[in-house]
């Protein structure tokens, strides 16, 4: 009898560890629940502001809403919060000028470098198609859908603009202009510059778009 117990309880010890192997596995796949499109574009953060995807073509940028411009006008979209034009920018970034433009580079993207402080002419080099997204968002959404332009255009031709030495230089930080900047790393060949200078246009961020001031921003650049 003895010996019979001993063996039923060996298959009940049997039968129980499957089981128990049985449920860590259902526990596993229950919480392997693929990320949404959104979730995988915030990969980026303060401590690590920029991602760079050689084959994709890609570079994603950590970024805040600064929703002081939800009211005021400025040029800048994005700008570096420890350039001296950090605070003036609808989106503030943790990454720098010229770790910007690296990025670029390095993704085979060729400046314009066509302009200078004394011109008035639109920026070149090759294009660039700018979005956003944060969580919450239910996809990425071009960067100019959340930019109001006092003359209601509705798209921005973006272009690498270049400029290293001058924004290496004058260290406003600026990554995005809303018009052709002969400092920014890259900038709208839409407007020629001194276009918002000379009143021609302003830009503010679209508070009806945007998420609340101080909302992460992930923005992505890729080469058209």
């Amino acid at each position: 009898m003895k010996t019979g117990k001993r063996i039923l309880s060996t298959v009940l010890g049997c039968i129980l560890v499957v089981s128990l192997a049985g449920c860590g596995k259902n526990q596993k796949a229950q919480t392997s629940v693929p990320a949404t499109a959104t979730e995988q574009s915030i990969q980026v953060s303060k401590t690590n502001p920029m991602i760079v995807d050689k084959v994709a073509k890609t570079v994603k940028m950590y970024t805040e809403v600064n929703a002081k411009y939800f009211v005021e006008p400025t040029r800048h979209a994005i700008v570096f919060k420890n350039g001296s034009n950090g605070e003036k920018s609808i989106l503030k970034a943790w990454a720098n000028q010229s770790d910007y433009y690296n990025a670029l580079i390095d993704i085979g993207a060729k400046p314009g470098n066509n302009i200078t402080p004394k011109t008035s002419t639109a920026v070149q080099g090759d294009p660039l198609e700018v979005t956003i997204t944060w969580n919450g968002a239910s996809k990425e959404i071009p960067i100019y859908d959340a930019i109001i332009d006092s003359q209601n255009k509705k798209t921005a031709d973006f272009r690498f603009g270049g400029n290293k030495e001058l924004a290496k230089s004058k260290n406003t930080g600026c990554i995005l202009c809303l018009d052709s900047c002969p400092v920014g790393i890259s900038s709208n060949a839409t407007y020629p510059q001194m276009s918002f200078d000379n009143k021609q246009v302003e830009f503010r961020g679209n508070k009806a778009v945007l998420p609340a001031d101080g909302t992460p921003v992930v923005v992505t650049f890729k080469l058209k």
